[in-house]
Order: C-alpha cells, then sequence, then structure tokens
C-alpha cells in the first residue's frame, strides 16, 4: 500500500513538473494546498524521490538546482575545454618552477639576499598593479581584518625564508637538495594536518612517512649534513600551507594581500641594508659561470623576478579550479623532477649512492600514497554513480 501511494505520488508530481503549475494536495491535506510552495521549490528531500521518476532526456534540472549540479556532481573531466585549459595551466606552472633555477643561476653574482629582496619587491609591485586592474584580486575588505593582517603576515614571514633558502642552495651548487625538499612537501603536510588539524593517516601514508625520514637518516649517515637544506624547505613550505590553511581566507585575494605585505617587508629590508651595505655580504655571491656581469643585464633579470614569482602562482590557482585534486597532486611533482635534472645534467652536481638511496625511499613511498588516492577517487566515483 505504501509503495502504490509513493507512485501515485511521484507520478502526480512528474506531471506538476512538466506543466509548471503547483502541485494540489488531495484527501485529508486538501485544506493545506493553499500553503504549499510550487513545485520549483519543494524540499530537498522531495527533489530526489522526483528525480527517481524524471527523465533526464526531456526534464532539466530545477532552477536552482543547476549550479549545484554543475559545482559539485560534474566531475572536471565531463568539461572537456576547461580540464584541457587546466592541464595546460598546470603544466605551464610547474614548468616554470622547474626550470627558475636557470633564472636563479644567472643571478649567481649577485648577493643572494639582494635576489631575495628584489623578488619580494617586484612581486608585490605586479600583484599591486593587477589588484587595480583584476576585481577578484581586490583585498580592501582584508585590510580592515587584524586577523587576515596577521595570517598573511605570517605567512609571508614564512614564505620569504623558503625563497631565501631555496636561491641560496640553487647558487651554491645544493639544487639536488632543494628539489629533494619539495619531494617532502607533501609527507610533511600530511604530518602537520595529523598534528594541527586533527586528521587520520591511513596505513599507506604512515608507510610512506616512514620511508622518507629513512631516506633521510640515510643521506645524514652517508653524505653528511647538508640535508638540512631539504629539510628547511619541507617544513617552511609545510607551515606556510598550515598557516594558510588556518586562515581559510580567498586564495586570489589571500595572495595578493601576502604580495603587498612582503613587498612592504622588502623594502624595509633594502632600506635596512643600504644604511648597513655590511648586510649584502652576510651571503656572499658564488660567481658562477653562467652568471651575468653586466649592471643592465642584472637589473633587467632583478625586475623580471616579479613576474617570474606571480605568473606561476597565478597558473597554479587558476588550474585548481578545472583540474581534479588527484591528479594536480600528482602534477606537483613534475618542477622538482625538473630541476633534479638540470641540477645533474645542466649543472654537473653529482648524483651520489646517498642521493639515491634518499630518492629513491621517497618515491615509493610517493608512489604507494598516489596509488591509494586514485582508488579512493575512483571508488568514491563509483559509489556516487550508483
Amino acid at each position: 500500500m505504501r509503495r502504490l501511494l509513493y507512485s501515485n505520488r511521484v507520478k502526480r508530481w512528474t506531471a506538476c513538473r512538466k506543466a509548471k503549475r503547483p502541485l494540489k494536495r488531495t484527501g485529508a491535506r486538501k485544506k493545506t494546498a493553499k500553503r504549499r510552495a510550487p513545485c520549483d521549490t519543494e524540499p530537498l528531500r522531495y527533489r530526489h524521490e522526483t528525480a527517481l521518476a524524471r527523465n533526464p532526456a526531456t526534464l532539466s534540472p530545477l532552477p536552482y538546482e543547476k549550479e549545484r549540479v554543475l559545482s559539485t556532481t560534474a566531475p572536471a573531466a565531463s568539461r572537456p575545454r576547461a580540464f584541457r585549459n587546466g592541464i595546460l595551466e598546470i603544466i605551464g606552472c610547474q614548468m616554470m618552477w622547474g626550470f627558475m633555477p636557470i633564472y636563479w643561476k644567472l643571478l649567481s653574482g649577485v648577493s643572494a639576499l639582494a635576489v631575495l629582496d628584489a623578488r619580494m619587491i617586484f612581486s608585490g609591485v605586479l600583484m599591486l598593479l593587477l589588484c587595480l586592474v583584476v576585481k577578484r584580486m581586490r583585498f580592501g575588505a582584508l585590510m580592515r581584518d587584524r586577523r587576515a593582517l596577521r595570517t598573511f603576515l605570517l605567512s609571508g614571514f614564512i614564505i620569504t625564508i623558503n625563497w631565501g633558502v631555496y636561491i641560496w642552495a640553487t647558487n651554491s651548487g645544493y639544487l639536488l637538495e632543494a628539489s629533494f625538499g619539495y619531494y617532502l612537501c607533501p609527507l610533511f603536510t600530511v604530518l602537520f594536518g595529523v598534528f594541527l588539524f586533527g586528521e587520520r593517516m591511513s596505513l599507506m601514508q604512515k608507510i610512506a612517512l616512514g620511508l622518507a625520514f629513512a631516506g633521510v637518516a640515510s643521506y645524514i649517515v652517508i653524505q653528511g649534513g647538508m640535508i638540512w637544506i631539504s629539510c628547511a624547505l619541507a617544513l617552511s613550505f609545510s607551515v606556510y600551507a598550515a598557516v594558510k590553511k588556518k586562515g581559510g581566507y580567498d586564495a586570489l585575494r589571500g595572495m595578493s594581500l601576502e604580495s603587498l605585505i612582503t613587498g612592504v617587508l622588502g623594502l624595509a629590508f633594502f632600506a635596512i641594508a643600504s644604511a648597513f651595505p655590511v648586510v649584502w655580504s652576510l651571503t656572499p655571491p658564488p660567481c658562477d659561470p653562467m652568471a651575468v656581469t653586466s649592471p643592465a643585464g642584472i637589473g633587467a633579470l632583478l625586475v623580471i623576478a616579479g613576474a617570474l614569482t606571480v605568473a606561476p602562482l597565478l597558473l597554479y590557482s587558476a588550474a585548481a579550479n578545472n583540474v581534479p585534486f588527484v591528479i594536480l597532486g600528482f602534477m606537483q611533482y613534475l618542477s622538482p623532477t625538473i630541476s633534479m635534472l638540470v641540477a645533474i645534467f645542466l649543472f654537473g652536481e653529482a648524483f651520489t649512492l646517498a642521493h639515491a638511496l634518499c630518492f629513491g625511499l621517497v618515491w615509493i613511498g610517493l608512489a604507494g600514497v598516489g596509488v591509494e588516492s586514485a582508488a579512493k577517487l575512483r571508488k568514491t566515483g563509483e559509489d556516487s554513480n550508483g
């Protein structure tokens, strides 16, 4: 009897939906028919029941369902053009990051602190110009939020440390250690998620983290202490990501405010270093044969530092909206892989047994985590489709 009543209700509802008129109640509920909303505004559970009997070939979703369906149920791969553009954007972003050590090598005739300062100042200037043009990147409301100012002041300071270590390591001949640091970033991020956000680690993530620590320990035993570069890069970037996640602000506006803050910090540091020139000598230039020596060339390269900082960040933000997260995660290993190949085949850095053992253990762990993530995504997709 209940099944028959349910079937009749679905049939009447479907006819009402096609005719675009309110659903009229019968029987004991006839008195409350005037209080009922039109069928286009029925509660979610009734819409779900109606969808079971609705013919998707002839009936479109309800008006306020369209945005929800497009944003949550349709996978990125079902929109070929957006997905293709997202893949191109993430490839361009990772290639820029991967080949950027060549650019830093051209500036190896300049103090690493001077290069870092120029990167902070010109990226802030460029981001400020973009904010005047692109409405989505305006951050006026965040400027009045004290919590936002504290969050992005801290994140800007942390990412500045990350940039400085990376530039110094690249120009000093430790690009392999710097590349390894970015392989460690996802594992350090998982560790921060456990201790700071109460997230749980899967068995494969625990194994991968154990393999990563074993790789770091083997490198310290065989090669020496320069592994601190990898740990400093991985730790600083993971803390940076944790601070941004804890803040919970919009990505584009947050990046704009953060770039402006780092630009102001860069100007303050430039004023201090100009008053006390001995500061520049804290990181003496190694003077690599690839270094540009003409003042005009050095000045042009320092100005370009702002564009090379902002462009990949914008590409990454755009790609994150069009590419599934698992694919995005795998693509993030493209830039350290390119940097590792540049270090070996272009810069001539030695790939020793310690490097091979350390990289190998981390790669095995990352492969396991990647397979586990892909399996979970496939299972989730099957459950939602079924």
